[in-house]
């Protein structure tokens, strides 16, 4: 029985979230107080460390996608991924940073036309739905198709952020 266990410690428990679970945090101990962030491009966001008192230096991988400044507000710029670390002493702390954006922020579509709307940046579940199915319609690949004349939003969910695109329909 004890090399069965020892097998299957060694074949399945690797490959499960159990061996990857370092994440348990004492409540006084020294960290972010977020370790991943969805931003949609133009948001900012305020980064801080949790329990300490001394100066923290902020910098980004990649300020291209987002940057930070010395006060730790995390600014979007565009769709990707980066990496806020934060310093102090001999210690890093990390934080991923994930911006994503719509591929079309306004269509016009005649009627019985369509078009694909994406959402750029890191892959996501994405949740599609249409303001007014009467002028626009969208499927849940997100592909915008004109029904009639008017105005519409086609709203994507994605990750606890809303991302809008303006229809109109000729």
């Amino acid at each position: 029985y004890i090399s069965l266990f020892a097998l299957l410690w060694y074949l399945i428990v690797p490959r499960t979230s159990l061996f990857f679970r370092n994440d348990l945090e004492m409540p006084l101990s020294e960290r972010l107080h977020v370790k991943d962030i969805v931003m949609v491009k133009g948001e900012a966001f305020k980064l801080y460390v949790v329990g300490i008192n001394k100066k923290v230096s902020f910098s980004s991988t990649d300020f291209k996608v987002a940057d930070v400044n010395i006060f730790g507000k995390v600014f979007a710029f565009r769709p990707g991924t980066t990496i806020i670390r934060a310093k102090y002493d001999d210690v890093t702390l990390k934080c991923r940073v994930r911006v994503i954006d719509l591929n079309k922020k306004k269509l016009t579509l005649k009627k019985g036309e369509t078009f694909r709307v994406k959402v750029k940046g890191p892959k996501f579940i994405v949740k599609w739905k249409s303001s007014n199915k009467k002028v626009a319609t969208v499927s849940w690949t997100g592909k915008v198709k004109g029904v009639s004349k008017g105005t519409t939003k086609i709203i994507a969910e994605c990750s606890g952020k809303t991302l809008v695109c303006e229809v109109n329909v000729k």
